[in-house]
């Protein structure tokens, strides 16, 4: 009898190989099937869809056992995902991509910043089935359990049902204890915005530099949100396209009569 091939699922993320949700987020998958880890050597947060241009990108293995290996990139999670397909992985097909667990949320505005859901989103122009994670906890003590949880529960659901073409998942998990969760919404993208603070610094030799602050400024509360969902205790799933096109904009824009 023919043994039954194991999916081949691709972790990635943004906080780059060594951190704790991706460690988190390779035991929560590893009983699905075969892991192949490629993530950046660094921190890449709020990078977006980044790729590398006019520098070398390196990739080299770091850890290998039965079922999991493991690589580091120096480039951004982007780029892990195309060296894992085109150079690592160009002979086999990928099943699944996680990418995550990410600490703090990918809500709102936050998406379109986000590496994390910028990796899943890569995956899926790639014809791949694609889920992002994360958890509304930027602490070092985050506690990954209600996450791991959620990853347990949606894992096996997109490999048994897929995903529909060029679509993948923005999944975000609230700041709470396992037990709490009150369950799963399917939800939108709040409209909010980020109300940002560069503050001006100056460094020892007297050279002024920036710093980026700011806060998301909440004015979409409705209950079919991303954030309604996180800030009430429900594991948030929303759906995410990446064709970018505003279709409802067209009539608009015809009426304006271009000329040539």
């Amino acid at each position: 009898m023919k043994k039954r091939k194991q999916p081949l699922i691709l972790v990635t993320n943004d906080d780059g190989v060594d951190a704790k949700g991706i460690k988190r987020l390779i035991d929560a998958v590893k009983d699905f099937g075969r892991v192949i880890v490629v993530g950046p050597s660094m921190g890449r947060s709020g990078m977006s869809h980044a790729i590398t241009f006019g520098q070398p990108l390196r990739v080299r293995k770091v850890y290998e056992c039965p079922d999991l290996q493991i690589y580091k990139t120096n480039g951004t999670s982007v780029d892990s995902v195309k060296i894992a397909n085109r150079y690592i992985l160009k002979n086999e097909k990928v099943d699944l991509l996680v990418s995550g667990i990410n600490q703090g949320s990918n809500t709102s505005a936050s998406t379109i910043y986000s590496a994390t859901v910028a990796a899943a989103m890569e995956g899926c122009l790639s014809g791949i089935n694609a889920v992002a994670f994360s958890v509304a906890n930027y602490t070092s003590d985050c506690d990954f359990e209600a996450a791991e949880e959620a990853v347990k529960q949606i894992v096996p659901k997109v490999l048994e049902n897929g995903l529909p073409k060029h679509v993948c998942l923005n999944v975000n998990i609230p700041n709470i204890s396992k037990d709490r969760i009150k369950g799963y919404k399917i939800t939108r993208q709040a409209d909010n915005y980020w109300k940002e603070e560069l503050n001006e610094r100056f460094d020892p030799s007297g050279r002024a530099y920036f710093w980026m602050d700011g806060e998301m400024v909440r004015v979409d509360k409705k209950r079919d949100t991303d954030e309604w969902a996180v800030q009430h205790d429900y594991v948030s799933i929303m759906p995410v396209k990446t064709n970018l096109t505003a279709f409802e904009s067209f009539e608009e824009l015809k009426s304006w009569k271009l000329k040539k």
